[in-house]
């Protein structure tokens, strides 16, 4: 790894541009969507009560410091009783996903935001917003789970064999 001084670094470290996803998701047309859907999907013959697949352009951006701070704000703690081991009391799970789309999703390659407040996820459809959820997750690992590699990238089992077989000292101590 090249070792760089801070400065030199200072672009590289900045949250970047947001990257362009398609995301595909449901909608149960109803009395006040019913118009806008025709227009859209350009379907004449639909009615109140089809179930119509849409896809959307949304960009994602990777979670900046303040944005991260906002997403903090689901966890609750306990620092009352021990301030120095606090307890997390409670996680808001709503604020938690809507916090992070907040902070990741975008409407364009500029950056600007899609939802501007809680109550903009909050409103909104559930299918929709397990859509681009999953795309941010892609982007932000929200769950935190190591990216997936295609076998062709990964050892086998076999060709592990020899790391696997060295000995590494016990750290208990042999009794005598």
């Amino acid at each position: 790894m090249a070792k760089t001084n801070l400065k030199a670094l200072r672009k590289v470290t900045q949250s970047g541009a947001p990257i362009e996803r398609t995301v595909t998701w449901k909608v149960f047309a109803t009395e006040e969507n019913l118009e806008d859907l025709k227009e859209l999907t350009s379907k004449s013959e639909m009615t109140v009560g089809d179930e119509v697949e849409l896809e959307g352009q949304v960009f994602i951006k990777r979670l900046s410091f303040i944005a991260q701070q906002e997403v903090a704000k689901a966890f609750e703690w306990d620092v009352v009783t021990n301030p120095d081991g606090p307890v997390l009391k409670e996680i808001n799970g709503s604020r938690l996903v809507a916090s992070r789309l907040i902070g990741s999703i975008c409407e364009d390659g500029k950056g600007t935001p899609f939802f501007t407040s809680l109550t903009d996820v909050y409103t909104s459809d559930p299918k929709f917003i397990d859509a681009v959820y999953q795309e941010a997750d892609k982007v932000n690992n929200f769950t935190g789970k190591s990216p997936k590699k295609n076998s062709s990238e990964m050892n086998s089992g076999a060709n592990l064999s020899s790391t696997e077989s060295v000995e590494v000292p016990s750290k208990k101590r042999k009794q005598t």
